[in-house]
């Protein structure tokens, strides 16, 4: 039995340009249906009592906010009757269909919360690796529990704005292939117990990368000409550019992308710890790997030329996925690969700007020689002008004080003389 099966359909604005007037007629009251303006519909079949609870009181559960959810939490009543009057005006095309887990997987989606967890992790990988755009779309799903063994999220979702090409609305309401293999992939590894493990292996890489290579020490780069981290942060810290973004991904970086890449090795290569977290966090890719591609070959998801199957069609089914498709793993590789590449190119600008000070306070090197002996040369210059001028202002004042304290006493002598004649 799979793990999980994926069921997905769409309903375009219009019918056919051959429809016949029965075929239209059908195609109104589909679209009726799945744009909630049909006096029952497929939001009052996901909101159903029956389907959505068991063994608790409904009143109760909608006190609680409602049946209905999506990517980011319950949906409130404000936000749902904008939803409400977008999709009944709306020419996108609304997708519909259900997600099912196995029984064993059943105590992790027994909540609304749970699910829109689920949704939070998951949905993005299928919009992303199609023609639709995130930002553009709105989600709606609830939780059925009326199936005791199989717990399942109904689901619909359109796009705000409806896409135009050739000034029609399109009508490509097929997810290719691959967009269908990594949101099945994607969802097989939300179903693993250890899933938050790589999260906290990709943190620790991290912040052992940090302390081994703390931005504080990157002075000391400068002379450690034998190291041979010192040699390649340095070599790279002389090409970086002086304008433009240093981001990993900036496209001024993109020739440097693989000189960075070796920095980061000659990093791990050169610290047991920071190599160790580096084998753990490989390790734990490898382990999701491994649960990716049992998802791709063990029927954990199955379709036949490109129709979705439902429980009872899995049975002998043939497997049409392919590994080739999936991207899941790769984004987890090159998400790793940008983080460390920006901390190394933070690493060797760092290192660059201690260099520059180092050079112009007088570090050792043929152009801090010269420049430290022109500074030395012009302080002795100030400093013999200064002694010069000291010893001139010393001695003049020492002519004049002697001239005048003569001066004065002559003038007391006179005094005394003037005086002494008078009496």
């Amino acid at each position: 039995m799979p793990a999980i099966i994926f069921n997905i359909a769409f309903t375009t604005p219009d019918p056919s340009k051959t429809a016949s007037p029965r075929q239209c007629a059908e195609h109104a009251a589909q679209r009726a249906y799945y744009n909630w303006t049909a006096q029952y519909n497929y939001k009052a079949y996901m909101e159903d009592k029956i389907k959505t609870q068991v063994h608790k009181d409904y009143s109760d559960y909608m006190e609680k906010g409602g049946a209905l959810f999506d990517q980011n939490g319950v949906i409130n009543e404000k936000k749902l009757d904008e939803i409400k009057q977008r999709l009944s005006t709306t020419r996108s095309i609304i997708w519909h269909g259900f997600i099912s887990f196995e029984e064993a997987y059943k105590s992790q989606f027994d909540t609304k919360e749970k699910c829109s967890d689920f949704l939070h992790d998951t949905f993005n990988v299928l919009i992303d690796n199609s023609h639709l755009d995130r930002d553009n779309i709105d989600l709606v799903a609830a939780l059925h529990k009326d199936t005791e063994h199989h717990y399942h999220i109904h689901f619909t979702f359109f796009e705000r704005e409806a896409k135009h090409k050739n000034n029609t609305y399109t009508r490509k309401g097929k997810f290719s292939q691959r967009a269908i293999d990594n949101f099945v992939v994607s969802s097989n590894l939300y179903l693993d117990e250890r899933r938050q493990q790589l999260h906290v292996e990709r943190d620790r890489l991290i912040d052992r990368i940090r302390s081994a290579y703390p931005t504080a020490r990157a002075a000391e780069f400068n002379r450690e000409d034998n190291n041979v981290v010192a040699k390649a942060v340095t070599a790279l810290a002389d090409k970086l550019p002086e304008t433009g973004r240093l981001g990993y991904n900036s496209a001024n970086m993109k020739a440097l992308r693989p000189q960075i890449d070796n920095v980061v090795n000659l990093m791990i290569a050169n610290d047991k710890t920071l190599c160790s977290a580096y084998v753990d966090w490989k390790n734990e890719v490898s382990r999701r790997e491994k649960i990716a591609r049992e998802a791709m070959t063990e029927s954990r998801f199955a379709y036949v030329d490109g129709k979705r199957l439902t429980l009872d069609m899995t049975a002998g089914s043939t497997i049409v996925s392919s590994w080739d498709n999936v991207r899941v793993i790769d984004d987890v590789k090159r998400d790793m690969r940008v983080r460390l590449g920006n901390y190394a190119i933070k690493f060797a600008m760092q290192t660059k700007r201690a260099r520059a000070k180092l050079n112009y306070s007088g570090k050792p090197t043929r152009e801090g020689k010269i420049n430290a002996r022109k500074a030395r040369n012009q302080i002795s210059r100030g400093l013999r002008d200064i002694c010069i001028a000291m010893t001139t202002c010393v001695n003049n004042g020492h002519v004049d004080f002697t001239k005048e304290l003569r001066r004065a006493e002559y003038e007391i002598q006179t005094g005394r003389q003037v005086s002494h004649g008078k009496n």
